[in-house]
């Protein structure tokens, strides 16, 4: 009994938890050099989320994989981010036009990811910059991002409470009154009463029966 206490009580704290307990990370790959994607950082979709940069420590950043054709035949006028799911590999692409980088070495992003309350990924909304900073000619090396993360979870909406149908009158136009609801016995009495009838006469013949046996 002692070595089954340890797995109930693990599949107690399972029941327990919250359904995105196990969080989905989001490795964020972009083409900020406009020739390959490499990873700049990662989302966590914890309750809060957060964001995490790569520090490259003087190596360099990982790049994703089988993407080359991505970048050499993409709109090099677009900023484009891919996020894959460490739990499913599935990949989300993001797109902005590069222009909004433009006058500001740290520009300020925000990731909407839409998710089930399981954690499952729906999709992801993405802005990034500013659409000014497309008339300004100032170009700034980019030195990181101002990210700001935000997971909105599907929810259960309230259920509608639906009134009973209107019966109308078709001679009078008027509301018919509400049908007063009859017990069973009142809906099915012509039933009950033959079988009732029938139960009570062949109790009374039984009797007669032993005794005539009897003499």
């Amino acid at each position: 009994m002692r070595s089954l206490l340890p797995s109930v009580l693990a599949l107690l704290l399972g029941a327990l938890l919250p359904a995105h307990a196990s969080a989905d990370t989001l490795e964020v790959f972009h083409n900020l050099a406009p020739n390959k994607f490499t990873q700049r950082g990662e989302l966590t979709l914890t309750d809060p989320p957060a964001y995490s940069p790569i520090i490259s420590d003087g190596f360099p950043p990982p790049t994703l994989p089988d993407t080359d054709a991505w970048a050499q035949q993409g709109d090099r006028s677009q900023y484009a981010v891919v996020l894959r799911s460490q739990k499913t590999g599935s990949l989300v692409h993001l797109a902005a036009p590069r222009c909004r980088l433009n006058g500001a070495a740290r520009p300020k992003e925000v990731f909407v990811v839409h998710a089930e309350r399981n954690g499952a990924l729906l999709h992801v909304d993405y802005a990034v910059g500013s659409l000014e900073n497309c008339h300004s000619r100032t170009l700034v090396d980019v030195d990181g991002f101002d990210t700001q993360v935000v997971v909105r979870r599907r929810m259960q909406g309230p259920t509608p409470e639906l009134a009973a149908a209107v019966s109308i009158d078709a001679n009078t136009g008027s509301e018919k009154a509400p049908e007063v609801q009859k017990s069973f016995i009142m809906k099915y009495w012509y039933y009950i009463v033959p079988i009732v009838l029938m139960l009570l006469l062949t109790g009374e013949d039984a009797p007669q029966q032993e005794g005539t046996a009897r003499r």
